[in-house]
C-alpha cells in the first residue's frame, strides 16, 4: 500500500514540475544578447570642440566582466598617432 502512494505521490509531482517548466516557444523567443563589445576592444569618443582644439580624446575600453564600454583612465593625443582607429558608437537606440 505504501509503495502505491508514494508511486501516486511522484507521477504528481512529476507532472506539476512539467506543468510548470517553460514552453519551447518562451525558451526560442528569450534567447540571450550578444554582449555590446568584445574583451579588450577600444574606441575614441566623437571629438568635440574642445578636444579638436587641444587634439587629446577620450578612449573607451571594453571590460572583462560586464562587457561594457569604460572610459580609460588616461586620455590619448590623436596626431600622435597612438589612439584606436575606431570611433565609438553612441548609446541611444
Amino acid at each position: 500500500m505504501n509503495l502505491i502512494r508514494k508511486c501516486i505521490v511522484a507521477a504528481v509531482a512529476t507532472a506539476v514540475a512539467t506543468a510548470l517548466l517553460p514552453s519551447s516557444s518562451f525558451a526560442k523567443s528569450h534567447k540571450a544578447k550578444e554582449p555590446p563589445c568584445n574583451f579588450g576592444q577600444a574606441c575614441i569618443d566623437k571629438p568635440d570642440k574642445i578636444s579638436k582644439a587641444t587634439g587629446w580624446s577620450t578612449v573607451k575600453r571594453c571590460s572583462y566582466e560586464s562587457h561594457k564600454m569604460y572610459r580609460d583612465v588616461f586620455p590619448c593625443y590623436r596626431t600622435g598617432g597612438a589612439c584606436p582607429a575606431a570611433t565609438c558608437k553612441s548609446a541611444k537606440k
